[in-house]
């Protein structure tokens, strides 16, 4: 083996144009895969690994107005997010039948700190109830959470993640300090390491992708809303709720605005809790006369992202066409290769001549095919960063996550060995397959 690698090597000096030409074809073959495939890699990885499989969207149509389609005549799509009434989920909450749960919406507004010249923010903010971090897996610096009493007496707290506290105060030394958000001032009970799953599956409404755009405070959302901020959004009002004050506000009680949350660990505890939705939906009398079904839905982390298509049609499609152009590349290869053997025909016939076997031939010019891949890998590797920095510099909401991984680096350089054996093999084959005889008398 040894002898057949020092003459591939031998074999690649040789003919220093046509490996240029192979190394280079293989390179941006190579690079414009791995660029596309680390992207969708990204957006398609598992928002909370060993979390997200038990978590479950849960979901009941409470909204007193008849049932809408969600693509109109016109082919607008109405925003449906699965979101529920303020009511609705203090019901479910009453009832607790999940391991954890909690109701949450995420609201953009400004946040100010204390002190003389306090200092301002606009950003996001997650209004939602005592169980959110068991639930989500929120990771505390300092402090606590709130608990579910401070929650019924809509006590004004709040646990702000470390970057935001830095930002507002310059510490993150912050507990028992005020922070402002509305007309309301909440005290400070809890630090949080940033929490950025990728995409923000709990709450589509504001945002899918991005690390900018992300919860910077959690907050009791009974006590939001009593500092007179809006959630902004909502899948659809009651028919006979009070006129809005405002041409945007939200009426909490009266809008499916909250989206539901529940931890149910196993196949047998969702059924149960599948069965309980059901059977609320189908309390709900006062729904009589809208000509809607008792309507009831529990969707996993992953049918969920699935059905919103999280991941951007066009990423799948330049994925597949950054495949096919790499097959392109290596039937261009292949051929480079071909042409590289079979004019090495007189030396394989000496080779052959002189007892070396076929097995050996072979192994040679699969190894000088692997070599001018392998190469290829490496060289690759400074197009693939560049490729995926030129994807960063795009402000399309999700190409700041165009990074490589470990893994996908690991997987470049075993797809460069793999495009090296399958493009070798064949021309390979054809040089191991020469007559000794017919080679040396036309040498």
């Amino acid at each position: 083996m040894r002898y057949n690698l020092m003459l591939a090597w031998h074999g690649l000096r040789r003919f220093p144009r046509s490996t240029v030409l192979a190394v280079l074809t293989v390179a941006m073959g190579l690079a414009a895969t791995m660029t596309t495939l680390a992207l969708l890699h990204q957006l398609t990885a598992d928002p909370l690994p060993g979390r997200s499989s038990h978590l479950y969207l849960a979901w009941v149509d409470t909204v007193h107005a008849k049932p809408q389609q969600n693509q109109s005549l016109n082919e607008i799509t109405v925003e449906n997010y699965h979101r529920i009434k303020l009511g609705d989920a203090r019901e479910l909450l009453h009832d607790h039948r999940a391991a954890w749960q909690a109701a949450m919406a995420s609201v953009f507004t400004e946040l100010t700190g204390d002190g003389e010249q306090p200092r301002h923010a606009r950003d996001y903010v997650l209004a939602t109830t005592g169980e959110f971090m068991p639930l989500l897996g929120v990771s505390l610096r300092s402090g606590r959470g709130w608990t579910p009493a401070e929650d019924a007496a809509h006590t004004p707290l709040v646990v702000i993640d470390s970057e935001m506290a830095q930002h507002l105060y310059g510490t993150t030394d912050v507990l028992g300090r005020d922070l402002k958000l509305g007309h309301g001032v909440f005290r400070i009970i809890g630090v949080s390491v940033p929490f950025r799953p990728q995409p923000h599956f709990y709450e589509l409404a504001a945002f899918g992708f991005g690390d900018r755009r992300r919860d910077e405070a959690f907050v009791p959302l009974s006590a939001l809303l009593d500092a007179g901020v809006d959630l902004a959004g909502s899948d659809g009002c009651d028919e006979d709720a009070p006129k809005q004050k405002t041409l945007f506000g939200t009426d909490a009680i009266h809008c499916a605005s909250l989206s539901y949350w529940v931890d149910l660990p196993d196949r047998r505890q969702a059924a149960d809790f599948l069965a309980y939705l059901q059977h609320y939906a189908e309390n709900q009398t006062s729904l009589a006369g809208y000509g809607k079904p008792a309507h009831a839905e529990l969707t996993g982390v992953g049918t969920w992202l699935s059905k919103q298509n999280v991941v951007p049609d066009n990423v799948r499609l330049n994925a597949w066409l950054a495949g096919s152009f790499l097959l392109l590349c290596m039937a261009n290869v292949a051929g480079l290769l071909a042409a590289r053997f079979l004019r090495r025909g007189a030396e394989i016939g000496v080779r052959r001549a002189l007892g070396a076997p076929r097995r050996a031939i072979f192994q040679q010019h699969v190894f000088e095919a692997s070599m001018i891949c392998l190469i290829g890998g490496a060289l690759a590797l400074p197009l693939t960063l560049f490729g995926l920095w030129t994807l960063r510099l795009q402000d399309s909401g999700f190409t700041d996550l165009a990074r490589l991984d470990p893994a996908m680096f690991a997987a470049l350089f075993l797809l460069a060995l793999v495009v090296g054996v399958v493009t070798g093999w064949l021309p390979a084959w054809r040089a191991s397959r020469v007559e000794p005889g017919l080679q040396v008398k036309s040498a």
